[in-house]
């Protein structure tokens, strides 16, 4: 259905933050003579209300068969455990809207994955950050206020931050990359779809390079090299014959590139000579650590979901490094310790391992795009938070690892039911 499928790509556009952030613009003008409601209320509304259609939607097709799947039980607990530390926050008001926004975003990840098949979805996905991108160079071009930055020259479009805008570009090459495969597979209406593709990607690829960002570079070069392996791993189970239930070359892949980058993170950390800037992607070093010894302060049950950053006490403790005014920790892993402690942390890592085993079950070509998007967030988390309601990523996120199991009639795309290639 078409209104269908254009609702979902101006939701996901929405969800990319920048359009909503440049809507509620010149409100900011009138803080000062009508401080209520804040813009924070206003942006809390505008993701809720974009959101809301996917939200009734899912919560009336998800199969019984989908909601019985280990991995969706685990996002279930994992959701729900966030929800429950609202109860001792230590900034409750805050706690709550964000759980809502989280509950929000990934039911419209799971709208994404159930209602369409994999090939829309990607289409989804590359209309609404081209949008996205095509609108940050329009404001480019036409030198809107805050599109370019003024001391380092880099482009920040419609996102007023590089690893805002970035994420976008990243994100775009990755669904260009899925539908040019896709394409020459299918061998149907070759041209212009692969023309589409190629010129959606060269689209992205300038605006990533312009934006000047390190954080989405290094995620992409970090999923590139875990789908190598992935399918290396794919190729090495056939030649020798593995059925084994417990093998699972996707699980396997997440191990292998998490332990990599952790080790290249520490080993590059402690090497004399290299400076801050290079080591900490923007010198969030102090900030790491300042996230890690209030952690330890709460180790079980945390400060309640995104609360830590937003109250008094947790700037009490550690080292603080005051160079600049921050409410985040700048990595997505620290927000999950602060916010659930450690069991949000577990669940967190049983969601994944889960649904590694769905994707084990997918097409080669498939189920590679996939783990390159989960990747790619996984990796660019570590230096983002980017594990948040309202957000385009972690709706990504939600929708690629969530294995389509509905009935055909479910589907908004019945007659396309069958297809499952990228």
């Amino acid at each position: 259905m078409v209104t269908e499928r254009a609702y979902a790509v101006v939701a996901m556009f929405t969800l990319t933050q920048g359009p909503v952030y440049r809507l509620w613009s010149e409100s900011a003008g009138y803080v000062v003579t009508s401080p209520e409601p804040t813009l924070t209320h206003a942006y809390f509304a505008t993701f809720v209300a974009v959101q809301l259609p996917a939200l009734f939607i899912v919560g009336r097709t998800l199969s019984g068969e989908f909601l019985r799947r280990r991995s969706t039980i685990a996002l279930f607990a994992l959701v729900g455990w966030l929800g429950v530390t609202v109860a001792w926050s230590t900034l409750a008001r805050y706690s709550l809207p964000e759980f809502v926004a989280l509950v929000c975003t990934t039911a419209f990840g799971l709208y994404l994955a159930t209602r369409f098949p994999s090939r829309t979805a990607w289409w989804i996905v590359a209309g609404a950050t081209a949008t996205g991108l095509l609108v940050s160079v329009f404001s480019v071009w036409r030198d809107w206020p805050g599109s370019v930055d003024a001391t380092e020259g880099y482009w920040v479009g419609i996102y007023y931050n590089r690893n805002s805008l970035a994420p976008v570009a990243a994100a775009a090459l990755i669904a260009a990359a899925a539908l040019a495969v896709g394409t020459v597979r299918r061998s149907r209406s070759l041209f212009p779809g692969l023309a589409a593709s190629l010129a959606l990607g060269a689209l992205a690829l300038v605006v990533l390079l312009r934006s000047e960002s390190q954080t989405a570079p290094f995620a992409l070069l970090v999923a590139a090299c875990a789908v190598v392996v992935f399918w290396s791993l794919r190729w090495a189970t056939r030649r020798i014959g593995v059925t084994s239930s417990w093998w699972s070359p996707t699980l396997l892949t997440l191990v292998v590139t998490a332990a990599a980058v952790f080790v290249a993170m520490r080993t590059i950390g402690s090497l004399s000579g290299i400076s801050g800037e290079a080591t900490t992607f923007n010198s969030r070093g102090p900030l790491w650590s300042l996230s890690w010894s209030g952690f330890q302060l709460k180790p079980w049950h945390g400060w309640g979901w995104q609360a830590a950053w937003h109250t008094p006490e947790f700037f009490k403790q550690g080292v603080w490094w005051a160079a600049w005014n921050t409410t985040w920790s700048h990595n997505g892993y620290f927000d999950l310790l602060l916010g659930g402690g450690v069991l949000a942390a577990l669940l967190f890592v049983a969601y994944f391992a889960t649904a590694s085993r769905d994707l084990d079950r997918l097409p080669g070509a498939e189920s590679g795009f996939r783990l390159v998007a989960i990747v790619f967030v996984l990796a660019a988390a570590t230096q983002e938070s980017f594990f948040i309601g309202s957000h385009f990523l972690w709706a990504l996120t939600v929708a690629t690892a969530s294995v389509m199991v509905t009935k055909p009639a479910v589907s908004v795309d019945e007659h396309h039911a069958g297809e499952r290639t990228a």
